[in-house]
């Protein structure tokens, strides 16, 4: 009999873990104070919230999670003003719906397939309506971002491979980083916009470079070659103070 209860109690929790979860209406977006971005939702049922978001739909390198509820509200912070940025939404584990907005702007754009919970109730189609008109009607400057090439493969980008599963796996869900040769390829792509933005470059004695990117707190190491040697978002607040080196301009990879 005990275990009979046992099995009836853990299919339960596991018809209760599958559960559905969806989208009670579509994403609320607006601007909010120093050109962030806030995004709100609400879910039909109780799950954590988690938000990906990047400058192009297939490279979402930045994310946040919150706790369970069926409200969710994300404030992003550290966007460019006038820049195109894609996003994703959803619960800890599923993507409920996928779209756009303009950074500093008041409307955002679809850029998946829509789904039942994805189509707004008839209350909410003209408020939709007026925000993507009064978008279309105002004409945004838009800058274009640096172009970043492909990654070239892993073991040309990647100092030691031997190292790489353990840093994937430690820093890995820092950039939701699918796999290891995307996580490679991720801190290559930051290695070469830190270039191109001119973020926070110290060079070590050893020839070790460190960059840091203030506004997404993305940290990364290089060696004196350009290849990676670690990629991870640090917890503390001044770790990119207390990191050795002299400030530099131009990566020794680049001077050479």
């Amino acid at each position: 009999m005990m275990q009979r209860l046992l099995l009836l109690f853990l299919l339960l929790c596991t018809a209760c873990d599958l559960r559905a979860v969806n989208l009670v209406a579509p994403p609320e977006i607006a601007p909010a104070a120093d050109g962030a971005m806030t995004l709100r939702w609400k879910l039909d049922s109780t799950a954590g919230g988690r938000v990906r978001f990047g400058l192009a739909q297939d490279r979402l390198d930045q994310s946040a999670s919150d706790g369970v509820g069926t409200e969710h509200t994300f404030t992003l912070r550290g966007l460019k003003p006038g820049t195109k940025y894609f996003y994703s939404i959803g619960t800890a584990r599923r993507e409920l719906t996928t779209g756009s907005f303009i950074a500093g702007g008041d409307a955002a754009a679809k850029s998946g397939p829509p789904s039942q919970t994805d189509a707004p109730a008839p209350s909410q189609k003209k408020s939709l309506l007026q925000k993507i008109t009064g978008l279309a009607s105002k004409p945004v400057s838009t800058p274009v971002p640096p172009v970043v090439r492909d990654a070239p493969a892993t073991r040309k980008t990647w100092g030691n491979i031997g190292s790489l599963p353990d840093h994937f796996a430690r820093h890995g869900a820092d950039f939701s980083a699918k796999s290891e040769d995307d996580y490679a390829a991720q801190s290559w792509r930051f290695r070469e916009r830190a270039v191109a933005e001119h973020l926070p470059m110290k060079l070590d004695t050893d020839g070790t470079v460190r960059v840091f990117d203030p506004k997404t707190r993305a940290f990364a190491s290089f060696n004196h070659d350009g290849t990676t040697k670690t990629y991870f978002r640090p917890e503390s607040a001044g770790y990119w103070q207390r990191q050795p080196g002299r400030a530099i301009q131009t990566p020794p990879w680049i001077s050479q």
